[in-house]
């Protein structure tokens, strides 16, 4: 699931994703929408932009209580910037995979898609 509330960055991230065959996000234009999918559908993972703030911070532990259809350990990047403080430690209680900066190219968001995949892969 990708959470990303503006709407070029949102649709140009996905359709590069799905062109490439990485990642079939679904997407939400907000943390209201995003909760309204989680509630309904199991995700694999999640990017989530933390423009939202508070309720970006409050969608994310609520997913690690398990209040949602998708697992509580489900694999989280999340994007942050516009000047606003990152509180890292408090990400990485929530269990955040990787924190990238905003502006963000779109090929670093895919490679640490495929980064936090590949370390939530079963040992062979």
């Amino acid at each position: 699931m990708l959470i990303e509330p503006q709407f070029v960055l949102r649709r140009t991230m996905v359709m590069v994703a799905r062109d490439l065959g990485m990642v079939d996000f679904h997407e939400a234009s907000s943390v209201g929408r995003a909760r309204a999918m989680l509630a309904a559908d199991a995700f694999d993972g999640m990017v989530l932009d933390l423009q939202e703030g508070p309720q970006a911070l409050e969608l994310l532990s609520d997913l690690r209580q398990g209040r949602f259809a998708a697992p509580r350990d489900a694999r989280v990047v999340v994007l942050a910037g516009g000047g606003n403080p990152v509180d890292v430690e408090r990400l990485q209680g929530l269990g955040v995979a990787r924190v990238l900066g905003k502006p963000v190219r779109i090929s670093e968001l895919l490679d640490a898609i495929v980064g936090v995949q590949e370390e939530g892969a079963p040992a062979s």
